[in-house]
């Protein structure tokens, strides 16, 4: 009998060590299959149960150091009534990471804006107030949006989105597209109903996209050296102009001035930036497309309205602020908190009391402006005036055309010597800065003006990011 008693215990101590070996490969599968969660596509390797046990101490550290915190992303709206002392109206954080290929665009009283993965909307109707409305989550990364009437554009590296908001607090995502062959998306541009994409693949496909579907229409290649892209009298055809290399007007560029086509505002071959009005073209230029802009305009003449004239200035952003500093005898200059500070959480924004120690003066020194400014990340036109965002945080305005030219428009003599200076290779300068405003403590990357200029909406990631 004592035999038999062992015997069974030594069955039961077996199944319990059985079954406690099954629970611990159990365990260690489940771990396995259940990384430490990290901001979107990012993710550290998972812990065994086993290696845990070994050193609890040092997988604790490991985690806590591999596991990177959520970034965010900040909306800035800054209020443009004194054009030459700009105020910061309002902010709001977003619990979103923000990339390099996200924009800000408003439509309809409200902004729209991109982050990573996420399109946000914010009723922008008391732009004093700015009110955080929805998200709507993508599959993958996007990066820029357009409008186009109760519709928005939104591109991936490989596919375009539409997205309908004729109910801006409720946006539906209407339909996926994509490029023949699945080609990447360089970028994209809407006018009037048609969606004229850049491919990677050296083509441009133009769609018809009136109601939240987007037909192919036909594709275009690409010249090697192509320039710019506008709009022929029979759109969506377009035309195709050359890379300029010289420092006298480009000749291609007068007949979309002349008869007022506009321009695509789609990056060159050279990856250039371009933004257009009607009257006004700034692009980027090769010197240093960092600092440097040229603008194009086209006025009818006061004393001959049949006749068009057009001009080119240079806009070295460095030194036109160098020229403002000293104008003004500012030494110093001061970045300040917005006047109200939102934050966006789970949904909801709450309003946050901006710290009065965030103000933080910085000295001007002419051998480090550039330094100070950083490269210009995004810049639009409005009216006659060149809105501009730097990496380093710096809002500036600008005339686009030298104020001498706006006074002597009637004067022939010194138009004609205007045009003897372009020969010698000369430029005209731009040199009238309106302001220049630091702020706070973020890094723009995108920027969009509202209509009669008394607000502009910046997106930026913050100054403490490794972007």
């Amino acid at each position: 009998m004592p035999k038999v008693f062992a015997e069974s215990i030594f069955a039961f101590l077996t199944v319990m060590l059985l079954l406690s070996v099954i629970h611990i490969g159990c365990s260690s599968r489940h771990l396995e299959q259940n990384p430490v969660e990290h901001y979107y596509e990012e993710s550290a390797p998972a812990y065994s149960l086993e290696q845990s046990e070994k050193n609890a101490t040092e997988q604790s550290q490991k985690t806590a150091t591999s596991a990177k915190p959520k970034e965010t992303s900040i909306f800035t709206v800054i209020e443009l009534e004194d054009l030459e002392h700009p105020t910061l109206a309002a902010s709001i954080q977003l619990p979103y990471r923000v990339g390099p290929n996200n924009t800000v665009i408003l439509s309809g009283g409200h902004a729209y804006l991109t982050t990573e993965r996420h399109l946000h909307v914010i009723d922008v109707s008391i732009p004093q107030r700015p009110s955080y409305l929805t998200s709507l989550a993508f599959s993958d990364k996007i990066g820029k949006v357009l409008a186009a009437g109760d519709y928005l554009v939104v591109a991936s590296r490989k596919k375009f989105y539409i997205v309908g908001v004729s109910q801006p607090s409720h946006p539906v995502l209407e339909s996926t597209e994509h490029l023949p062959q699945r080609h990447p998306i360089k970028d994209l541009d809407v006018l009037d109903d048609h969606l004229y994409v850049m491919g990677e693949n050296d083509h441009l496909y133009i769609f018809h996209a009136p109601r939240g579907r987007a037909q192919l229409v036909k594709a275009v290649e690409l010249e090697k050296r192509c320039w710019l892209l506008s709009l022929k009298a029979g759109s969506p055809e377009v035309k195709q102009i050359p890379q300029w290399t010289s420092n006298t007007f480009p000749g291609d560029l007068w007949d979309p001035f002349l008869s007022q086509r506009r321009f695509l505002q789609l990056r060159s071959s050279k990856n250039q930036k371009v933004r257009a009005s009607s009257i006004f073209l700034v692009v980027e230029w090769l010197r240093d497309p960092t600092y440097d802009l040229l603008s194009f305009d086209a006025y009818r003449r006061v004393d001959d309205p049949s006749t068009t004239t057009v001009h080119i200035s240079y806009h070295d952003l460095a030194w036109q602020f160098r020229e403002y500093l000293t104008a003004t005898g500012q030494k110093t200059l001061t970045r300040s908190p917005a006047v109200r500070a939102y934050a966006v959480a789970n949904g909801k924004m709450q309003e946050i009391t901006p710290e009065p120690s965030s103000s933080e003066t910085m000295d001007v020194e002419d051998k480090r402006l550039k330094q100070l400014m950083g490269p210009v990340t995004d810049f639009q036109i409005s009216g006659d005036r060149l809105y501009i965002v730097t990496a380093n945080g710096f809002f500036s305005i600008m005339p686009i055309v030298h104020p001498y030219i706006i006074e002597n428009m009637r004067d022939i003599e010194i138009m004609k010597e205007r045009w003897r200076k372009w020969g010698k290779g000369e430029f005209l300068s731009a040199s009238l800065f309106l302001s220049a405003t630091p702020l706070q403590a973020s890094r723009p990357i995108s920027l969009v003006v509202g209509e009669g200029e008394h607000y502009a909406y910046v997106l930026s990631h913050p100054e403490d990011s490794k972007r």
